[in-house]
C-alpha cells in the first residue's frame, strides 16, 4: 500500500500545484478586476492610435490611386469589429455592474466575470497589435486594360478585324498596321483588337500609347509602362528605355499598340523589343500615313475603307435617333447621310448634331453640307475638319499641298484627271526644277501617290485617275478659301456668284445652266480660272472677259459651245496653259497673240482648222489635239514651226497628210516636218491612214522619246488611247476590227505601233514596246525578220490574221549572240493559220546556248487562238524558263496534242520544271489535247467503270454463280451504256503526278470543248510519306471548270491515301461530260474545306456526287463546311449524293437547285445510317405495290434477324427473289453471316417498298442555313422533307430548316409528301415565305396543322396544275387539331386544281389578318375556302384571272367562291384536260429522247 502510496504521490502533488494553480487564476480574477480593466483601456488605446495612424496611411494612398493590401484589410476589419464590442463593453458593462447597492456591496460573480472578459480582450488588443505590423500598407492597382471601343459590328470592319487577329496569330510577322483616312476608325478597331486578342488569350498584356504628330518618347514610354503597371522615375530616356525593354521582354506575351503614328518611331529610343529581340512581343501601328508604316517596315498593312451606304446609314440613324424614321424627315436624312460619305467621325459627329432637331435645321445643314460650309453644325468643324486638316497640315512640300488643293476645283465624287493636274501645276509654276513636262508628268503622280498614301486622295476606277472623298473634298475647299479660292459646283447656276470683288488667285466654276458671264471683271491676283459648262448651251463670253484678268497664267475652258474667243483673250500674256476640251470651236486664231503658251489643248473638241496664228506660239511644249475627228487641216510649216514641241497627241486625228514629196505650200501639213521636232519631242502619239504618209528614215534624236504610232487608213474610228499620257512605245500594224488594248486617257505611256505593213523605219521597231501586226503579208519569222537585235524593248507581242507567219523565231534562219524578247510580258497570237511553231530550231533545244535559253523569260502571259497548225506551245527546255509566267489560255489549235512536249528531256530534269506564277489555265476547243505533258509517269488503262468499282480482288470473293452474274451484270452495263470503249486505251490525262507539281499556285482551270482527255487529274504515282506530310497538291486552285468534255471520265483518279491538297477549291463547274462516272472521290471530298459551290449538269452517266475510291479508309462523315449552292441539272441517272451511308455537315449551304434529275431519290445517302432507320410497314404504305413472284421465305425472315453493317443500312430483300441480279443487296457466306454488298447497287435505293426523302432526317439536321430549294422534273421523289426520325431532346426543342424562305417544286410526279410527320415538339421553317407546288399529280395535300403552325413568316402561297389535292391544310389522324393562323400570308394563287374543294375542311385556319389577293382559277369544285366565318380585313377582291383584270367579291371569301363557281360542273375542264395530257405526253417523249441521247 505504502509503496502504491509513493508512486501515485507526484501525480498528487502536480494535481494539487495545477489545481492551487487554476484557484489562484480564478481568485485573481476576483482581486484585480480593477487593474485588467485599466489594462484594457491601455491596450484599445495603443489599438486605436494604431488604428487611425494606419487610416492617414491609407488615405494617403487612395489619393495617389492606390488601394490596400488584403492582410491591411482583413486587419483593419478586425479591428472595427472588436472596437465595436470594446466600447460597449467599458461604458455599459463595467460601470453598471461592477458594484451593486450603490457601491456597498460587491458582487463577486460579476467582478469575476468582469474581470475575465477584459483579460481575454487585452490578450485580444496585444495579438492585433502584433499583427498590425506591415512592411506595406498599400500597392499601386494593376492596369486596367486600354477601355472601351465603341467598336460596330458592320461587316466591313469585322472582316478586317479577323485579318489582323490572323497576322497577329502568325509566328512569322511581329508588326503590322491598320491605316485610313482621319476619322476613319483606326484607333477604334485596334482598341477592339486588342480587347480580342486579350479574350481570345492571344497575348498576356496589352500596351497602348497615342504617338501623335508631335512625337514625344518620354511620353510613349510612360503611357506603355502605365498599362503595364510599370512605374518609370527614371529622368533620361535611355535609362526610361532599357527598363522599358526589361519590363516587355520578361513578359511572356505583349501587344503593343502605337496609336496615331506620323513618322517612323524608332522603337530602340521607345525601349519596345522588335524583329528577333523577343518573338512573343507584336507591334500594332494605327496610322493615317502609309509611309510611316512602311518605314517601320510593317510587314502587313490593313486599310480601311469608308462605310458602305447600308453600313453609314445605320451608324447615322443610330447616332441621329428615331427622328430620322419620320416620313418628311426620312429623305433629308438619307440625303445628310449621303453628304458624309461613309466617313464614321462625320455620321457619329452630324447625327448627334441634328438629333431630335426640327425640319428646318435639318435642312439648312444638308444645305451648308452641300456647298461645303457647315459652320453651324456642332462638333463638325473641331472634330471632323480639324482632324482632316492635320493631315493636310503635316504634308512634308509644298508642291504636295498645292496638288491637294487643286484636286478641289473639280464636282463631288469626280475622276479628276490626274494631267489636268499636270498641267495647271506647269501653268502656276508650282513645281520646282523641272526642265521639260514629262519631268512634271512624272512629279505629279509621285505625288499623287504620297496623298493616296496618305489617304487624303483615293483610287479611281479610271486610269490614270484620282478621286477625292467629299468630306475631304469639303475640308480642301474651307482651306483654299483662305488662299483665295473660289470653287462653286452647282448645276443650277447660270451666272457667276455675286462679289463686290474678287480678290481670288483661282476660280472654278461649274454648271451645266451657266451661261452668263461678266464684262470687264476685274481679278488682278487671279492665275488659274475653270468654266465647265454644257456643250449644248451656246455660250455668249463678254469681249471684255478677260481685260481684268492680266495675270492669268492658266485658262480651261471645257464643254462650251462658243464662235469664237474674246478679243481680250489677246491681254493674257502671262498665259501658259490653254485648254479648250469637249468645246464646240470655230474661230480660235486669236490664240496667235499669247506667245508664253505652253500648253494648248482642244481635246475631244469639234475644230476643223489649226489657225496658221498658231505658228506664233514659239513656246509651245505640249499640243493636245486627241480626239479632234473634225479636225482635216493643219497648215504646213505649222508644226515645224513650233520649236520648243516636247509632246504632240493626235490619235483619233483624220487629218490629210500630204506625201513626203508634197510641196510644202501644199493645203496641208506633212509628217516630215516631225523630223525638225525630233530634238525635243519625248512624246507622240498619232494616227497615220496610211504607210505612204510616214517618213522613211524618220529619226528621233531623243532616245528617251515614248511614242505611239498606228498605222491604217481606218484605225482611228477604234482608237480608245488618246486619253492616256503615261503610255510605252507601240507600233501597231493593223486594219478594221482591231481596237486598243490601254485606258482612254493616258500620258505615262510606253512606245507602240500599230501597222499594215511593215516598210517603215526599223529604228522604230528597236525601241518599241508594244506591237501589233494584223493582216501581215510576206512575213513568215516575227523576230529576226522586223528587228536583227530581237526586240529587246518589246514586252507586247499581238499578232493577228497574217497568214504567212511560221514561226514567232526561227532560230535556224538568224544566229545572234543575243536572246529575242528577253523582257517580253505578252505574247497574244491569233488566227494565224500558217504557225508551226513559237521557237523553231533545227538543233535538240537543250544544247542551245544560254542566250537562246533567254527567250520568253520574262512572259508573263501566253494567249493562243485558233492557231490551228500549231502542235505544242513551248518545249519544255524553253518552258523551263518560264518562270514568270501568269496567264496560259489555249483555244482552237485542233492539232494540239499537249501544251510542252517533252522532247527527248532527262527524266531528272523533269523535276526541276516549275510555274511558280502561272495562277490562269484555260484549254478550249483543243480536240486533240491528251495531257498538259505526255510521255509522263506510269501508263494506265482505261477500264469499264463497274470493273473498277467492283475490283477483282472483290469478285474473286463471290462464288462461282455470282462471280458470273457480276461479269455478266458489267457487259451488259458496258454493252447498253456506250460511254466506255470495250476494249483498254491509254489514258489521256490532263495532269499526271508529275506535271501536277509544276503549277503550285494555280488559281484556275478550264478545259472547254476537248474531246481526248480521260482524267482531269492523274495521281498515280504520287509519292506520300508514311506520316502523310507529303506534297500540297494544287493548293491554291480555287476555280474549276470543264465543258463538253466528251470521253472525261474521271476529274480524280489513283488518289494515294493520305494526300494533301486541293483546299481552296471554291467552285466545281462541269456539264456535258457524258462519260463522268462519279464527280468527287471521297479522299478528295474531305479535302475540300473551302468548297462553296457545286454545278453540275448534262453528264449523263453519274449516279452519285461523292464515291468511294480505291482503298481509302472508310469515313463517317462528309463535310462541306462552306458549300453555299447545289446546282444539279439534267442528270438522267443521278441517284443520291453518294451510296455509302455517311453522315453529312453542310452548315454553310443556302440554295439547292435539282432539274430534270429524273432517278433522283435523295440528296443524302442510298445506304442510310442504321441509327436513322424505321422499319417500313408495307400494309400501311401508300405506294402501289407490283405483284410477287417470289419469296425468300423462312431465309429472309432469317435474315431479318441478322445484325446489319454499321455502313450498309438495314436489309433490303428482293420481291423478284434471286433471279433480279440488279437487286441484289447481300450475299450470305458458308457461316450464315450477312457479309457487305459487293456490288455497285447494292444499297437502299433497292428496297422497294422504302419510301425516299430527298431530305432525310439526319441531312434536315445539318442545313442550319439553306435559304431556297428549287426542284423541277426530279420523278423520283416521294417526300421532300422527312422529320419522323428528327433528334428531338427532351430538354430542348430544335428548330429544323429555320432559315428556308422559298421553296419552289415543279412536276414532281411521286410527290406524296412535302413533309413526312414529325415530332409534335419539332420546331423549324419559321422563315418561309414562299411556297410554290406545279405539277405535283400525286400530292393530296401541301401540310397538316402541326407544319402550317411553323409557317408564321409565310406570305405567297401558289398551287398550280395538282391534279390530286383535295385540300391544302390536311388534319392527319394521328395529330391533335390544333389552330393555325396565317398573319402574314398576302397572296394565294390557285390555278386548275380539278379535285380542290377546300383549304381547310376542318373550322380551322380561319384568321388572314394579311391577306390582300387570291387568284383562283380552273378549280371547279372550290365551294368553300373554310367552313367557318374567316376573319380577312385587307381581302376585299377575288380574282377569276391571271392577269387580275376581273375581281369579285360577295362580302366575305366563302360567299365570293361559292358566287364564281355556282351552275358550274362538278368536273374538270375538259380543255385543261386535254392541254395537261399533251404537256405530259411531250415530257414523256423528252425524256425518253434525253435518255436515249447518244454520247458525244
Amino acid at each position: 500500500m505504502e509503496i502504491a502510496m509513493e508512486s501515485i504521490k507526484p501525480i498528487i502533488e502536480k494535481i494539487e500545484e495545477n489545481l492551487l494553480e487554476r484557484i489562484g487564476q480564478q481568485i485573481g480574477y476576483l482581486i484585480h478586476l480593477n487593474s485588467n480593466v485599466k489594462n484594457l483601456k491601455d491596450q484599445f488605446q495603443k489599438l486605436g492610435d494604431k488604428r487611425h495612424g494606419m487610416q492617414l496611411e491609407i488615405d494617403e494612398a487612395e489619393r495617389n490611386g492606390e488601394v490596400m493590401t488584403p492582410e491591411v484589410e482583413r486587419w483593419v476589419q478586425k479591428v472595427e469589429n472588436i472596437s465595436k464590442g470594446l466600447q460597449g463593453f467599458l461604458e455599459e458593462d463595467v460601470k453598471a455592474n461592477t458594484m451593486c447597492l450603490d457601491g456597498w456591496c460587491p458582487n463577486l460573480k460579476w467582478r469575476y466575470s468582469l474581470s475575465r472578459k477584459a483579460k481575454k480582450k487585452t490578450l485580444e488588443i496585444d495579438g492585433l497589435l502584433k499583427d498590425g505590423q506591415f512592411s506595406r500598407v498599400c500597392y499601386r492597382l494593376p492596369p486596367q486594360g486600354i477601355g472601351s471601343s465603341g467598336f460596330k459590328d458592320f461587316e466591313s470592319r469585322i472582316s478586317i478585324v479577323k485579318e489582323v487577329l490572323k497576322a497577329l496569330r502568325d509566328n512569322d510577322i511581329n508588326m503590322i498596321a491598320i491605316c485610313g483616312m482621319g476619322g476613319i476608325g483606326k484607333t477604334t478597331m485596334a482598341k477592339e483588337v486588342a480587347k480580342m486578342a486579350k479574350d481570345d488569350n492571344l497575348f498576356d498584356e496589352v500596351a497602348m500609347a497615342v504617338v501623335s504628330q508631335n512625337q514625344d518618347d518620354k511620353k510613349i514610354q510612360g503611357q506603355i509602362a502605365e498599362t503595364l503597371g510599370l512605374k518609370l522615375v527614371e529622368e533620361y530616356s535611355q535609362e526610361r528605355a532599357r527598363r522599358l525593354k526589361m519590363r516587355i521582354t520578361s513578359s511572356k506575351s505583349v501587344l503593343v499598340i502605337l496609336d496615331d503614328i506620323w513618322d517612323a518611331v524608332n522603337l530602340d529610343d521607345v525601349g519596345i523589343p522588335y524583329g528577333g529581340q523577343h518573338n512573343r512581343c507584336k507591334i500594332l501601328l494605327t496610322s493615317r500615313s502609309e509611309d510611316a508604316c512602311n518605314q517601320m517596315r510593317s510587314q502587313k498593312n490593313f486599310k480601311i475603307e469608308v462605310l458602305s451606304r447600308e453600313e453609314a446609314w445605320n451608324l447615322f440613324g443610330e447616332m441621329a435617333g428615331n427622328c430620322v424614321d419620320t416620313p418628311n424627315l426620312r429623305p433629308i436624312a438619307k440625303d445628310v447621310a449621303e453628304e458624309c460619305g461613309g466617313l464614321p467621325v462625320a455620321l457619329v459627329t452630324v447625327g448627334r448634331a441634328l438629333e431630335n432637331k426640327s425640319e428646318v435645321e435639318w435642312s439648312a445643314a444638308l444645305q451648308q453640307l452641300k456647298k461645303s460650309i457647315p459652320k453651324n453644325i456642332h462638333g463638325l468643324d473641331s472634330k471632323v475638319y480639324s482632324s482632316i486638316k492635320l493631315s493636310y497640315d503635316y504634308l512634308k512640300s509644298d508642291e504636295a499641298k498645292s496638288c491637294f488643293l487643286l484636286c478641289c476645283l473639280f464636282p463631288e465624287d469626280y475622276d479628276i484627271p490626274i494631267e489636268y493636274l499636270v498641267r495647271y501645276g506647269v501653268g502656276q509654276s508650282l513645281l520646282e526644277k523641272i526642265d521639260n513636262v514629262g519631268e512634271a508628268r512624272y512629279r505629279v503622280h509621285a505625288i499623287v501617290e504620297y496623298l493616296k498614301r496618305s489617304f487624303l486622295l483615293l483610287d479611281s476606277e479610271k486610269e490614270e485617275s484620282v478621286k477625292m472623298h467629299d468630306v475631304v473634298r469639303d475640308v480642301a475647299i474651307s482651306i483654299a478659301e483662305n488662299h483665295g479660292f473660289l470653287v462653286q459646283c452647282n448645276n443650277e447656276k447660270e451666272e457667276w456668284p455675286e462679289k463686290e470683288t474678287y480678290e481670288h488667285s483661282a476660280i472654278s466654276l461649274v454648271s451645266e445652266k451657266l451661261k452668263r458671264h461678266p464684262d470687264g471683271l476685274v481679278c488682278p491676283k487671279l492665275e488659274l480660272l475653270q468654266l465647265v459648262c454644257s456643250r449644248d448651251t451656246l455660250q455668249t463670253l463678254p469681249a471684255n472677259l478677260f481685260k481684268g484678268m492680266t495675270g492669268l497664267k492658266v485658262l480651261s475652258l471645257r464643254c462650251m459651245s462658243f464662235p469664237s474667243l474674246p478679243e481680250s483673250i489677246r491681254v493674257l500674256q502671262n498665259l501658259r496653259a490653254l485648254h479648250l476640251d469637249f468645246c464646240k470651236l470655230t474661230d480660235v486664231s486669236a490664240i496667235g497673240a499669247l506667245r508664253k503658251l505652253e500648253i494648248l489643248s482642244f481635246f475631244c473638241s469639234n475644230i476643223k482648222e489649226l489657225p496658221r496664228e498658231m505658228g506664233n506660239l514659239g513656246h509651245l511644249k505640249v499640243l493636245d489635239l486627241s480626239k479632234c475627228h473634225a479636225l482635216r487641216r493643219i497648215p504646213p510649216g505649222l508644226l515645224s514651226s513650233l520649236s520648243h514641241l516636247e509632246e504632240l497627241y493626235m490619235l483619233g486625228v483624220h487629218v490629210h497628210w500630204e506625201p513626203m514629196e508634197g510641196n510644202k505650200e501644199g493645203a496641208n501639213a506633212s509628217l516630215a516636218e516631225l523630223v525638225s521636232l525630233s530634238n525635243h519631242l519625248m512624246a507622240l502619239k498619232i494616227d497615220i491612214p496610211n504607210i505612204e504618209v510616214l517618213p522613211k528614215y524618220i529619226l528621233f534624236k531623243n532616245q528617251m522619246i515614248k511614242f505611239q504610232i498606228y498605222v491604217d487608213e481606218r484605225m482611228y474610228y477604234h482608237s480608245a488611247e488618246t486619253n492616256s499620257y503615261l503610255f510605252k512605245n507601240k507600233l501597231a500594224l493593223r486594219s478594221e476590227g482591231m481596237y486598243y488594248h490601254s485606258a482612254e486617257r493616258s500620258y505615262l505611256f510606253k512606245n507602240k505601233l500599230a501597222l499594215r505593213r511593215c516598210d517603215i523605219p526599223k529604228s522604230l521597231f528597236a525601241k518599241c514596246e508594244i506591237l501589233c501586226l494584223k493582216e501581215i503579208k510576206d512575213l513568215k519569222n516575227i523576230a529576226y525578220e522586223l528587228d536583227k537585235e530581237g526586240f529587246q524593248c518589246l514586252k507586247v507581242l499581238e499578232v493577228i490574221e497574217s497568214k504567212n507567219v511560221e514561226y514567232v523565231i526561227d532560230a535556224t534562219l538568224h544566229q545572234t549572240p543575243c536572246a529575242a524578247f528577253p523582257i517580253l510580258e505578252s505574247l497574244d497570237l491569233s488566227y494565224l493559220d500558217n504557225l508551226k511553231e513559237i521557237y523553231h530550231c533545227q538543233f535538240p533545244e537543250r544544247s542551245l546556248t544560254d542566250a537562246k535559253l533567254g527567250c520568253f523569260s520574262n512572259l508573263r502571259s501566253i494567249r493562243l487562238s485558233f492557231c490551228t497548225q500549231l502542235k505544242n506551245v513551248f518545249s519544255l527546255s524553253i518552258a523551263r524558263g518560264l518562270l514568270q509566267l501568269q496567264d496560259l489560255k489555249i483555244g482552237g489549235s485542233l492539232q494540239m496534242k499537249e501544251i510542252f512536249p517533252k522532247e527527248g528531256e532527262d527524266e531528272e530534269a523533269l523535276d526541276k520544271i516549275m510555274f511558280p506564277q502561272l495562277t490562269v489555265i484555260h484549254l478550249e476547243w483543243l480536240k486533240s489535247l491528251i495531257g498538259f505533258c505526255t510521255g509522263l509517269g506510269p501508263v494506265q488503262l482505261v477500264q469499264s467503270s463497274l470493273n473498277q468499282e467492283v475490283g477483282s480482288s472483290e469478285i474473286d470473293k463471290l462464288t462461282t454463280s455470282e462471280n458470273a452474274e457480276v461479269i455478266d451484270d458489267v457487259q451488259q452495263h458496258t454493252t447498253s451504256s456506250d460511254f466506255l470503249e470495250s476494249t483498254p486505251l491509254i489514258s489521256h490525262k490532263l495532269f499526271s503526278s508529275t506535271t501536277i507539281l509544276w503549277p503550285p499556285n494555280l488559281e484556275e482551270l478550264w478545259l472547254n470543248y476537248d474531246d481526248s482527255i480521260e482524267v482531269l487529274f492523274d495521281l498515280e504515282g504520287l509519292k506520300v510519306d508514311n506520316d502523310r506530310q507529303g506534297i500540297t497538291i494544287l493548293s491554291k486552285l480555287k476555280y474549276l471548270r470543264v465543258n463538253i468534255s466528251s470521253k472525261l471520265a474521271y476529274t480524280w483518279k489513283n488518289v494515294p491515301r493520305g494526300i494533301q491538297g486541293f483546299q481552296n477549291l471554291t467552285s466545281i463547274q462541269v456539264s456535258s461530260c457524258d462519260h463522268l462516272i462519279y464527280l468527287i472521290p471521297l479522299s478528295i471530298a474531305k479535302l475540300l474545306v473551302r468548297l462553296q459551290s457545286i454545278d453540275l449538269s448534262r453528264c449523263d452517266a453519274i449516279k452519285n456526287i461523292v464515291q468511294r475510291d480505291g482503298e481509302e479508309e472508310a469515313a463517317n462523315i462528309i463535310i462541306f463546311p462552306k458549300l453555299s449552292s447545289l446546282i444539279l441539272t439534267r442528270l438522267l441517272n443521278l441517284v443520291s449524293f453518294c451510296i455509302e451511308a455517311y453522315s453529312f455537315e453542310w452548315p454553310s449551304i443556302k440554295d439547292i437547285t435539282l432539274s430534270r434529275c429524273y432517278n433522283l431519290k435523295t440528296i443524302g445517302s442510298e445506304t442510310q445510317n442504321p441509327r436513322k432507320l424505321k422499319k417500313i410497314n408495307t400494309e400501311l404504305d401508300s405506294r402501289p405495290h407490283e405483284p410477287r413472284i417470289g419469296s425468300l421465305g423462312f431465309l429472309g425472315q432469317c435474315l431479318e434477324c441478322v445484325p446489319r453493317s454499321k455502313n450498309y443500312g438495314p436489309m433490303a430483300v428482293s420481291d423478284q427473289g434471286t433471279t433480279n441480279k440488279s437487286q441484289r443487296s447481300y450475299s450470305v457466306k458458308k457461316e450464315g453471316t450477312l457479309t457487305k454488298p459487293k456490288h455497285p447497287r447494292a444499297s437502299d435505293i433497292s428496297n422497294p417498298s422504302k419510301i425516299w426523302s430527298l431530305f432525310p432526317s439526319d441531312l434536315i439536321e445539318c442545313l442550319k442555313n439553306l435559304e431556297s430549294v428549287d426542284l423541277k422534273r426530279c420523278d423520283s421523289i416521294e417526300v421532300i422533307f422527312q422529320l419522323e426520325e428528327l433528334n428531338v431532346e427532351e430538354s430542348h426543342v430544335a428548330p429544323v430548316l429555320d432559315q428556308l424562305q422559298e421553296l419552289h417544286l415543279n412536276g414532281l410526279s411521286k410527290l406524296m409528301h412535302i413533309w413526312k410527320k414529325g415530332p409534335n415538339r419539332i420546331m423549324g421553317f419559321g422563315n418561309l415565305r414562299l411556297l410554290e407546288v406545279k405539277k405535283c399529280n400525286n400530292l393530296t395535300n401541301l401540310f397538316s396543322p402541326s407544319i402550317g403552325k411553323l409557317l408564321v413568316m409565310l406570305r405567297e402561297i401558289k398551287v398550280i396544275g395538282c391534279e390530286k389535292i383535295e385540300e391544302l391544310l390536311a388534319i392527319v389522324e394521328e395529330e391533335e387539331e390544333e389552330e393555325v393562323l396565317f398573319y402574314k400570308v398576302k397572296s394565294i394563287w390557285l390555278e386548275d386544281l380539278p379535285n380542290l374543294q377546300w383549304f381547310c375542311k376542318k373550322e380551322n385556319a380561319f384568321e388572314w389578318p394579311s391577306l390582300k389577293k387570291i387568284m383562283v382559277t380552273g378549280c371547279p369544285n372550290l365551294r368553300t375556302f373554310v367552313p367557318t366565318n374567316l376573319k380577312t380585313p385587307k381581302l376585299e377582291e377575288v380574282y377569276e384571272d391571271k392577269e387580275f383584270e376581273t375581281p369579285q367579291w360577295k362580302g366575305d371569301l366563302n360567299a365570293t367562291l361559292e358566287h364564281i363557281f355556282k351552275g358550274k360542273e362538278k368536273q374538270v375542264d375538259h380543255d385543261i384536260q386535254q392541254q395537261e395530257q399533251t404537256e405530259e405526253q411531250v415530257d414523256h417523249e423528252t425524256q425518253q429522247q434525253e435518255k436515249l441521247r447518244p454520247m458525244r
